[in-house]
């Protein structure tokens, strides 16, 4: 009798043998909280995620708070398929390069009240 050999559900950024659920990969995983650190933001993963999004607003304090989750959570999402599909092991430095890259283009398309906000937030966590 043949058997089925399924692939691995870990998760690809961390060695913790960890099932990778979308939680897990950018709240809990030890490659995502690096990326979040680097820009002030410190997930508690014992929180409910609802919970860790309402802190992630308050830290940073910004009307374009949601901008910035979206764009880290889209960097870690891409930085994972990259290992998966391409093969390039991601970095923290890689990472952050992609997000100041996409947030510079978010730039252009923000209100123009929000510019000067937006510059001040990254001279001061990038």
């Amino acid at each position: 009798m043949d058997h089925i050999v399924l692939p691995s559900y870990n998760c690809v950024l961390c060695q913790n043998n960890v099932e990778e659920t979308l939680f897990h990969l950018l709240m809990d995983c030890p490659f995502s909280q690096e990326c979040w650190i680097f820009l002030g933001l410190f997930p508690n993963s014992d929180e409910e995620p609802y919970s860790i999004l309402e802190s992630f607003k308050n830290q940073i304090n910004v009307p374009f708070f949601m901008e910035i989750i979206i764009l880290m959570s889209w960097d870690i999402w891409m930085a994972r398929n990259d290992l998966i599909f391409k093969g390039i092991n991601p970095t923290i430095q890689g990472t952050i390069g992609f997000f100041k890259l996409l947030f510079t283009q978010v730039f252009h398309r923000v209100k123009e009240s929000w510019k000067p906000q937006i510059t001040s937030w990254l001279d001061h966590t990038l």
